[in-house]
């Protein structure tokens, strides 16, 4: 279990940096029905069609692999706590695939777009304590000065990543089209729904550099055994900056954007890890 369990980590952050190839590509509305596409499970092999329908075929072998993992969960001891995370996993599952079916007959719902991606961390996250859970995992539950540190790093980067949905969504990216500034002065004028989105964006991702450089530097002071760890998800964090910034400075390049989110959720699953490993989250997921 402890293999397929991982096997099912990854092939749930393939589906979310998939489901951002389709977002980013504009190819949302490549199959105009759901959950056939034109009618059919062999469509015309056009490039829209190519990537959503390939987001719903990963989706579809994901949702095994889940379903499987967590059948295996649920079968588990009653007082083993990752059966809650299982039945949870299976709720939200659930409401991501109604979300899934939603968001092509809304027209690609802005909030039902970032709500889908808000469920998918969720669901990214249960599954990477699914998996700690089989693994051989050593939670150091005396690191209490570390625990506000990250669950505030954690809340933090739920909200950028949010953030980041809606300004994708919104197609606000280049809103703010310089930087530092935007729209030639440090705040946007006029204020509209697309400037005050990027602007939020750009600058709560700049807020957060400091909860992520503090981490490392409470763990290397504290002589924690965790040095390499907290370093690393700095290191991301710094370079998801740079990318954001990049991002603006040559107009939204496809690349880049599905770049930016890929590290966004692995950096996201990376900081849930470590939140585990440290205790921080013990009451809930161990």
């Amino acid at each position: 279990m402890k293999t397929l369990s991982w096997i099912t980590v990854g092939f749930t952050y393939l589906l979310m940096v998939w489901g951002n190839l389709v977002s980013t590509t504009g190819s949302g509305l490549g199959c105009p029905d759901w959950p056939l596409c034109y009618g059919t499970v062999f469509p015309p092999l056009q490039k829209e069609v190519i990537f959503e329908w390939g987001h719903r075929w990963i989706a579809l072998i994901t949702a095994i692999f889940i379903l499987i993992t967590l059948m295996k969960t649920i079968k588990k001891p009653p007082q083993d706590s990752s059966k809650k995370h299982a039945f949870t996993i299976l709720v939200l599952l659930a409401i991501q695939i109604l979300l899934g079916g939603i968001t092509v007959f809304l027209q690609l719902s802005i909030l039902a777009s970032t709500i889908h991606l808000l469920i998918a961390c969720l669901v990214l996250a249960g599954l990477i304590s699914i998996a700690c859970s089989y693994s051989d995992f050593n939670y150091h539950l005396n690191y209490r000065a570390l625990h506000l540190l990250s669950k505030t790093a954690l809340v933090g980067l739920l909200i950028q990543l949010a953030l980041g949905g809606l300004v994708r969504h919104s197609h606000a990216g280049l809103a703010c089209s310089q930087f530092p500034n935007c729209l030639e002065s440090f705040f946007p004028i006029p204020l509209t729904f697309e400037t005050s989105l990027a602007f939020i964006h750009r600058w709560w991702g700049i807020i957060m550099i400091g909860v992520f450089i503090h981490l490392p530097l409470k763990v290397f002071k504290n002589s924690y055994p965790l040095k390499k760890l907290s370093s690393f998800l700095l290191v991301l964090f710094i370079l998801q900056i740079i990318l954001g910034v990049t991002n603006v400075l040559f107009g939204l390049h496809t690349h880049i954007r599905a770049t930016h989110a890929a590290l966004g959720y692995a950096l996201w699953g990376l900081l849930f890890y470590f939140s585990l490993k440290i205790g921080a989250l013990h009451k809930w997921f161990i």
